[in-house]
């Protein structure tokens, strides 16, 4: 595995400094396993706050991916297919399947699950973190 895409309740699991997770981001980063987030993941979990420094050391080990018109357009696609209105939840799938059906970490497995359903990629992984 050479990439892994975090969906917001991985980052927010950062914020609340959940060791489970952020021992389990250190090991991904010694292993150079990149830890993706979609922009509007981080939109949705960002916290400027000093009291969030966990997640602010998370994310220096993230790659942040642009939020593109094709990757808009993509995600409003794939909602359409699976009955969904959450086009963050949709860019983190495509995110996935753009990097050779990387795993996610979620704390949304229905609605992840049922996006990567209508992908059509069911080799993703969807996991808690």
């Amino acid at each position: 595995m050479s990439a892994i895409v975090y969906d917001t309740g991985a980052l927010i699991a950062a914020e609340r400094n959940r060791r489970t997770f952020v021992a389990q981001h250190e090991t991904l980063l010694a292993a150079r396993v990149r830890p993706l987030v979609p922009a509007g993941v981080l939109a949705q979990a960002w916290n400027a706050r000093p009291s969030s420094a966990v997640l602010h050391r998370v994310l220096r080990g993230c790659e942040v991916l642009p939020l593109t018109e094709s990757r808009a357009k993509a995600a409003a696609e794939l909602c359409h297919r699976a009955g969904s209105n959450d086009a963050v939840d949709a860019s983190v799938v495509l995110t996935a399947i753009e990097y050779l059906d990387a795993p996610i970490l979620t704390d949304d497995l229905g609605d992840l699950g049922k996006l990567v359903d209508a992908s059509g990629h069911t080799r993703i992984r969807v996991a808690r973190p």
